[in-house]
Order: structure tokens, then sequence, then C-alpha cells
């Protein structure tokens, strides 16, 4: 018997949502081991065993790369599962709201929007993201040229200004350790 039955369904549920999907970098894997890894992250660096968070990890790009359905999520999934999976997708800029602005221009803007949207996230969210940021964290530093490193390994020191360490000690502890870890690098 499993400890987390929802959560089965939820890995099969993003895993079929994902397919044919890839992560960056030279012989990419599958997309669905990025939330494989955000659910690891949250559970065993994180210590959560909260079933809805658990499941909120393996389903938190289900809307943003798949355009899953919100009331489809909550329908399976329960009301708390589909809100945090809501507050964890990014608000993306209009083609109208990108017209004339130019690439690091829009960087900038997708970054400040994402950096405002987890100042608002309540403290559930928070951990989630903090398990995904540690997740495209040690993706960003296989796969990301000098430049979108730079302003990735930026963008994570300013959500480790926003979100409370005591939010999660082992997630945040582990973002800033995998940042000091690579600083030398520059």
């Amino acid at each position: 018997m499993s400890h987390f039955p929802k959560l089965q369904e939820a890995l099969l549920y993003a895993a079929n949502l994902h397919k044919g999907q890839e992560r960056d970098g030279d012989a990419p894997l599958p997309y669905i081991t990025h939330p494989c890894e955000v659910l690891s992250n949250l559970r065993y660096v994180g210590g959560c065993q909260d079933e809805d968070m658990l499941c909120a990890a393996a389903l938190h790009d289900v809307i943003e790369e798949c355009d899953a359905d919100l009331s489809e999520l909550e329908e399976r999934f329960g009301t708390r599962v589909a809100a945090l999976v809501k507050e964890l997708t990014r608000v993306e800029p209009t083609e109208e709201q990108k017209k004339g602005l130019s690439k690091d221009e829009v960087w900038q803007m997708r970054a400040e929007w994402l950096l405002e949207e987890i100042r608002t996230m309540a403290p559930d969210a928070q951990q989630v993201k903090l398990a995904d940021r540690l997740s495209n964290l040690r993706e960003a530093h296989r796969t990301k040229g000098m430049k979108k490193l730079a302003r990735y390994e930026w963008q994570s020191h300013e959500i480790l200004k926003i979100v409370p360490r005591e939010v999660n000690p082992g997630l945040w502890e582990s973002i800033a350790a995998e940042l000091a870890g690579h600083s030398a690098d520059h």
C-alpha cells in the first residue's frame, strides 16, 4: 500500500502530459525527469511529507508547459493541489507587452514578474518553488552559457532574499550552497 496514493496518480498524469518533451542541453532527458527531481528535492532535501505539496511538485509545470486544465487538476487532485499548481504557474508577457523590447528587456520583465509572483506566494508554494529552483539551478550549471548562467544565478540570489530561510531551511540552504559552490567558477 502506497503512503501517497494521490501522488502515484499525479506522477502518471504528469508523465502523460509531458510525453515527448525534453529538458535542455546535450542528449537531453525526457522532461518528466524535472518534475520528479523537484518532487525528490521537496521530499528528501526539504523533508516535506505533505501529499498535496508533493503532488503540486509533480504537477508544477503542467499548466505552463502542457496547457493542462486547472479545473481538471482540481477534480482529479483536489482544491489545494490545483491552487498550489496555479500559484506556481508563471505569468508570461503577451506579444503586445513584449512589443518593441529587446531580448534583454523581455528577460528583465520576466525576471521581475517572477520575483513578484514568488513574493506573493504562500509559504507552501514557496517551498515547492525552492525545490524547483534547486533543480533548475543544478541544470543551469550543466547547460547554460556564461551570460544566461550569470542571470540565473542573480535571480536565484534574489529568490533567497525574498523567501525566508525558515520556509524550508533544507531547500534554502541547498540553493545557497549550489550558488556558493559555483560562484568561484566565474
